[in-house]
């Protein structure tokens, strides 16, 4: 057995094909893992400037008024920087960090409308569509399997030499077991070189996920060489078994995920954004219209603490303005839940439904890796809301005392701070 296999890794590497889709594999996932080091990079300083930019425009806003201006008033002015920093292994897979938001600026306005102001992507397609290191691994190194294993037994077939080895002494079973295992070995083994490569670039701990990651690429490879057998044993020809496969690799990788998103968005259809940030501006502009003492009382509901401070009524105030911003957020707050509750039912139901399609599998679990993909990025929304919350909280007292911009500790106000 020692001897077929130095004898089937000399033929192997030989003929030039193996080492050349070797060779580009290794390129492709060095030139992948520079492209999405590139894209992290660039977040990493432009969250690097945040607080640097977000000073500048207070500066802007503040630094021209006089120390007695209202304080109150310049807040619709103030942005507030928030942070989403990537994990370790973003770089590897990038999911969808290059199209959801990563450093939302809200205003203590009301806040719906400022998280969702673009809509979610394609959660299971559009994860392939960056090309990194995940890319790679899910969508290239599948075809270097097929390219090695499609003919591991009709090409001995059509070579005459099957009938020679089944005179042999030898179980041809576990020839082509070795043939087979030798071959995704091959392919398994440049992925753990980049694997090292990633681990020694990016200066990621050797731990449980990095075990994981490795032992689920094993098994990737072990699918499609299960894959490669099942065709194999339909004892066709080389080139049905090459076109078999790629229509596999196609079937698993593009149509079945495309497939199960359509049918995810017919079982939980979500309303467009803009229709949450048309309910929160509704609720908002009908308060306008309604009396200050109805508009406080839900305030109150909320905030009970502020129910015995005065609010003027003869005149405009800023308690009564936030106040009305706060009944926009009421306004679109259950189809807000609704929203996320489909959108999370969603996620659910696509995870479930794609082990059917390996590809798809493999690459949720290195976004799930990765923190990059709709749970982190749910989390990142959630730590956004709470940071909403603690500024309005901050800046209420300063909003009902009216005090003025010289009084104001500007310094102390909260900052936001969270990592996928």
């Amino acid at each position: 057995m020692t001897r077929l296999l130095r004898l089937e890794l000399k033929l192997l590497l030989g003929g030039g094909a193996v080492p050349l889709g070797i060779g580009v594999l290794l390129v492709a996932g060095v030139f992948a893992l520079l492209h999405g080091e590139t894209i992290i990079a660039r977040q990493r300083e432009a969250l690097r400037q945040a607080p640097a930019n977000q000073a500048r425009e207070h500066q802007r806003v503040l630094g021209a008024l006089p120390p007695s201006a209202n304080a109150g008033d310049q807040l619709y002015n103030l942005f507030f920087h928030t942070v989403r920093e990537p994990s370790a292994w973003a770089p590897v897979a990038i999911g969808q960090r290059d199209v959801q938001a990563f450093n939302l600026k809200v205003r203590i306005l009301a806040l719906q409308g400022q998280l969702y102001d673009t809509d979610l992507g394609n959660l299971l397609l559009a994860s392939f569509g960056t090309f990194d290191l995940a890319f790679v691994f899910v969508v290239l190194a599948p075809l270097l399997v097929i390219a090695v294993t499609f003919n591991v037994y009709s090409g001995e077939v059509e070579a005459g030499t099957w009938s020679l080895l089944r005179s042999q002494p030898v179980a041809t079973w576990r020839v082509l077991l070795v043939k087979c295992l030798l071959r995704g070995l091959l392919v398994w083994l440049p992925l753990l070189l980049l694997q090292g490569l990633v681990t020694a670039w990016l200066g990621l701990p050797i731990d449980g996920d990095w075990a994981m990651v490795g032992a689920a690429t094993a098994a990737y490879v072990l699918v499609w060489l299960a894959a490669s057998v099942a065709v194999s044993a339909w004892r066709r020809s080389s080139d049905f078994n090459v076109l078999a496969l790629l229509g596999v690799w196609v079937t698993w990788t593009v149509l079945g995920p495309a497939l199960v998103t359509v049918a995810a968005g017919a079982r939980f259809p979500l309303p467009e954004a803009l229709e949450l940030t048309v309910l929160q501006r509704q609720g908002y502009h009908g308060a306008w219209d309604e009396p200050l003492p109805e508009v406080m009382e839900a305030f109150y509901q909320r905030y009970p603490e502020w129910r015995a401070t005065p609010v003027p009524r003869d005149r405009y105030s800023n308690g009564w303005y936030y106040a009305m911003q706060q009944r926009g957020d009421d306004a679109s707050h259950a189809a807000a839940e609704r929203y996320r509750r489909n959108l999370v039912d969603r996620d659910r139901w696509v995870a479930r439904a794609s082990w059917l399609f390996p590809p798809a599998a493999f690459q949720r679990m290195l976004t799930g890796t990765a923190h990059t993909d709709l749970t982190s990025y749910l989390a990142y929304q959630d730590s956004v809301a709470a940071y909403h919350e603690r500024l309005k909280r901050h800046f209420f007292p300063i909003i009902f005392s009216e005090a003025t911009v010289a009084t104001v500790d500007w310094e102390a106000v909260p900052r936001h701070a969270h990592q996928d």
